[in-house]
């Protein structure tokens, strides 16, 4: 095995450990189980993009992935927020993260992960957490729905899985909360910073 591959693995791992399953049994982790405390999760949200940006630039030990890891934060100047799209057909989450970071220069500070947006309103109430078949997933609470959450089931090569959307309303929403979002994404990496007592 390659350390490339190695480090996919890692990131697989740290994956389900983030959404609350075991990655050797592939089963939900009990909710009073340590494993499932909301900061370790946040850390484990961290360290896989992390992984993620050493597995884009082509593994551990490359000049590239030690760049990246030192950027700063994620920021966008009030004149280009207004240049955020806005959509009248709902987006997923991922698609409208995509047109943020398109218009931030992401080589000299990282990219914004659409974690970031969704872990936010879980914090905020708008999105809530269950398990499902084993799996963590999210759906709008009453006031996700509120402000143009939507879900609907959809058809996947894995079967059927929900799909959240964001509504014009919705997405107008995440904007006008930008600067929250991102201190609250700045707080999540302040939270796996090692302490006296660990993490």
């Amino acid at each position: 095995m390659t350390e490339l591959e190695k480090t996919q693995r890692a990131k697989d791992y740290i994956d389900k450990l983030a959404n609350g399953i075991d990655p050797i049994s592939n089963a939900a982790i009990e909710n009073d189980a340590v494993l499932n405390n909301v900061r370790l999760s946040r850390c484990f949200f961290y360290v896989s993009d992390i992984l993620r940006q050493v597995i884009e630039n082509g593994g551990v030990g490359k000049r590239a992935s030690i760049s990246k890891s030192v950027l700063p934060p994620f920021s966008l100047p009030p004149e280009l927020r207004s240049k955020i799209e806005i959509t009248k057909d709902p987006v997923m989450i991922k698609s409208f993260t995509e047109k943020i970071n398109s218009l931030a220069d992401t080589e000299t500070m990282k990219r914004l992960p659409a974690t970031a947006f969704t872990s936010w309103l879980v914090e905020k109430g708008f999105l809530r957490e269950e398990i499902i078949n084993g799996k963590r997933r999210k759906k709008p609470s009453k006031a996700g729905v509120d402000i143009g959450i939507e879900f609907e089931t959809r058809e996947g090569q894995y079967g059927g899985y929900t799909a959240i959307l964001y509504t014009e309303q919705a997405q107008r929403f995440l904007v006008d909360n930008l600067d929250g979002i991102l201190a609250s994404q700045g707080a999540k990496s302040e939270d796996c910073e090692p302490t006296e007592t660990g993490v």
